[in-house]
C-alpha cells in the first residue's frame, strides 16, 4: 500500500512538471517567434514611413506602396492577436505588447496619411481593445468580416489599457473612454455590427 500511494505522488509530481515544463516551453518559443517577427514588421513599418516622407514632396503613385501596407496590416492584426492570446505577466511581454501596439499606431498613422495625400481608395482603421472584453472580440469578428469584403480596409489594433502616452493621447483626442473602439477617418465609433459598419466604410471608399 505505502508503494504504491510513493508511486501515485511521484507520478503526480511528474505529471505537473511535465506540464509546467512544457506550459513553459511553449510560452517561451511564442515569446521567441514574437520578437522575432516584430522585428522584421518593425523594418517594414521604418522603410514605409521613408516612403512616406519620400511622397510628401513628389508626384509619385501610390498604389504600390498601398498594397504593401496591406500585407503589413495583416500582419500587425495577427501579431497583436497572438500576443492576446499569451498574456503572461512579464515585464518581457509587455515590452513585446508594447512594441508591437507602437507598431500599429505608426503604420496607422502612415496609412492616414498616405489616404489624405495621394491615394484614397484605402481606409485605416484603428482598433481600441482590451482584454477579457467579449464584445472586443465580436467586434473583431466584424472587423475581420469587412477587411475580407474590402481589400482597401486597413486594420490596426491597440491595447486601451497599454501604460503608454501615446495611447492615452489618441483616447484623450477621440473621447475614447470604453471598449471596443474604432477611429475610423479621424471620428471615433463604439461597438457596430456588420451591415452598419459595412455602410461606414463604403461611405468612404469605393465599395
Amino acid at each position: 500500500m505505502q508503494k504504491t500511494m510513493t508511486f501515485l505522488v511521484l507520478m503526480s509530481v511528474f505529471i505537473f512538471a511535465a506540464g509546467f515544463l512544457s506550459g513553459y516551453f511553449l510560452e517561451r518559443t511564442g515569446m521567441l517567434y514574437a520578437q522575432s517577427s516584430i522585428e522584421e514588421l518593425s523594418n517594414e513599418v521604418e522603410s514605409m514611413q521613408l516612403q512616406q516622407l519620400f511622397i510628401a514632396g513628389e508626384e509619385v503613385d501610390c498604389r504600390l506602396m498601398a498594397s504593401t501596407m496591406g500585407s503589413m496590416s495583416y500582419h500587425l492584426w495577427d501579431m497583436v492577436n497572438q500576443l492576446k492570446e499569451m498574456s503572461p505577466d512579464t515585464q518581457e511581454f509587455y515590452d513585446l505588447k508594447r512594441k508591437a501596439d507602437y507598431l500599429s499606431i505608426r503604420s496607422w498613422i502612415s496609412a492616414r496619411t498616405i489616404r489624405e495625400k495621394c491615394y484614397s481608395d484605402i481606409l485605416p482603421i484603428l482598433f481600441v481593445y482590451s482584454v477579457n472584453c467579449p464584445e472586443c472580440n465580436w467586434q473583431d469578428q466584424v472587423l475581420q468580416t469587412i477587411k475580407s469584403r474590402h481589400e482597401g480596409v486597413l486594420v490596426y489594433a491597440i491595447d486601451y489599457y497599454l501604460d503608454e502616452d501615446i495611447v492615452r493621447l489618441i483616447r484623450d483626442a477621440y473621447s475614447i473612454d470604453s471598449t471596443p473602439s474604432m477611429i475610423i477617418n479621424r471620428e471615433a465609433y463604439g461597438y457596430t455590427d456588420t451591415e452598419e459598419l459595412e455602410g461606414i466604410v463604403c461611405s468612404f471608399i469605393e465599395c
